[in-house]
């Protein structure tokens, strides 16, 4: 039986559902509970649990050191140097809260039958990059990527780079730097302080929750709903 969250089944979906056309008030409840802990378990929990191991090791490798391993350190500790497989989450639990928000946008479909070769016959998809970007623009990201180049460069460097090619391009993703701040521009590249950053997500997230147990956000909710059933239809 294929469970939607720990404790809470596809078919007993199938049963709440029907409160939920209305404000049925525990209904709703219930269902946001579910929600919650479906994103608290796949998402929220693992990068929680990839911050406490970090083994926080940093090595110094000094100027103009050998071309050989010299420099690597002699342990035989486990080492987890986590930033990648945290930004990564955290980038795809963008894309689940914004799906749950918004319908991803038109990528510009070809109509009519396939033309081929006078004319397109690949017809592209749905595109999540408008979706992400209107993201990153929320409040608790403070502004950071309200300059187009920088929300851009995002998506490219660090979305696109990390999930596809496990490596970022123009950006390097630190722990604690910048002090305070989500980025920086340096020279000619980008500094994520990937702590802060998922501080700003995790704000968006309980946002989230908050509108959605808001009876008055009839949209929001309307939309929850079709993500919801689109989850337990394909699983």
């Amino acid at each position: 039986m294929i469970q939607i969250c720990r404790g809470f089944t596809g078919e007993q979906w199938k049963q709440l559902r029907s409160r939920l056309e209305t404000d049925d008030r525990a209904g709703w409840s219930c269902a946001v509970d579910v929600f919650e802990r479906r994103v608290r378990e796949r998402f929220i929990s693992c990068i929680d649990a990839l911050e406490g191991a970090d083994s926080r090791l940093d090595v110094d490798v000094p100027a103009g050191a050998p071309p050989d391993c010299s420099t690597l350190p002699d342990d035989r500790t486990k080492v987890v140097v986590p930033g990648f497989a945290i930004m990564g989450l955290c980038c795809l639990l963008i894309e689940t809260l914004q799906s749950f928000r918004e319908v991803p946008e038109s990528s510009g479909e070809a109509a009519g039958p396939c033309s081929y070769p006078k004319g397109p016959c690949v017809r592209p998809g749905s595109s999540t990059t408008g979706l992400f970007k209107k993201f990153l623009r929320r409040p608790g990201f403070h502004g950071e990527f309200d300059v187009e180049a920088t929300a851009r460069s995002f998506i490219r460097g660090v979305r696109n780079a990390i999930l596809h090619e496990a490596e970022t391009r123009d950006w390097v993703v630190w722990r604690d730097e910048p002090e305070g701040r989500i980025l920086e521009r340096q020279d000619d590249r980008y500094v994520l302080n990937r702590t802060v950053f998922y501080r700003a997500l995790k704000s968006e997230f309980d946002s989230y929750l908050v509108e959605l147990r808001n009876p008055a956000n009839i949209d929001l909710r309307r939309r929850f709903l079709k993500k919801m059933d689109d989850i337990v239809a394909e699983s």
